[in-house]
């Protein structure tokens, strides 16, 4: 039995369609690999970024100075989501309580809790100093505290803002 060393056209046509049906397999796993990648790249970009804005954003909110509590308080408004504001909102269009010169916060720590490309949560540890009003002398002038605060963010327009935040310690 003599082979010519051609193939049937139903057996060419067989083999094409298989190699066909691996190529198309192919490319969608490689699609699907590059789209977790870019999402996995994405989420560690989301999350970084939140770790460097929330802790000046705390303290912009929350800061205040007697002597330019308007300016103080607008600039906060425009870091806070409209949940926030309809939380806090009034508490962000009056000045400092009465005797008090300035309220700093200052963060000391910011751990991501979690986040993705919209939202995410910051526990921050925080110093807060408040300077009084009153006369150096009766010793009462400035106090300063620790607070740990849980802080949730929301993102609008590529802005992390803040939403809600709780004293937890």
């Amino acid at each position: 039995m003599t082979t010519s060393g051609y193939i049937s056209v139903r057996v060419g046509a067989l083999r094409l369609l298989v190699a066909a049906l691996v190529l198309a397999a192919a490319l969608v796993a490689v699609g699907f690999a590059w789209r977790v990648h870019a999402a996995g790249d994405a989420l560690e970009q989301s999350r970084e970024q939140l770790r460097e804005r929330a802790g000046t954003i705390v303290a912009d909110v929350f800061s205040v100075d007697s002597s330019r509590w308007q300016q103080d308080r607008t600039r906060a408004r425009a870091l806070v989501a409209r949940d926030f504001l309809d939380s806090y909102g009034a508490q962000l269009t009056r000045p400092p309580e009465q005797g008090t010169a300035s309220v700093v916060w200052r963060p000391e720590v910011v751990s991501v809790v979690d986040a993705d490309a919209t939202e995410g949560q910051a526990l921050l540890r925080v110093v807060v100093t408040v300077r009084s009003d009153a006369p150096a002398r009766t010793g009462a002038a400035t106090t300063t505290a620790r607070r740990s605060v849980l802080a949730r963010f929301i993102r609008a327009d590529d802005e992390w803002l803040l939403a809600a935040a709780d004293v937890v310690g």
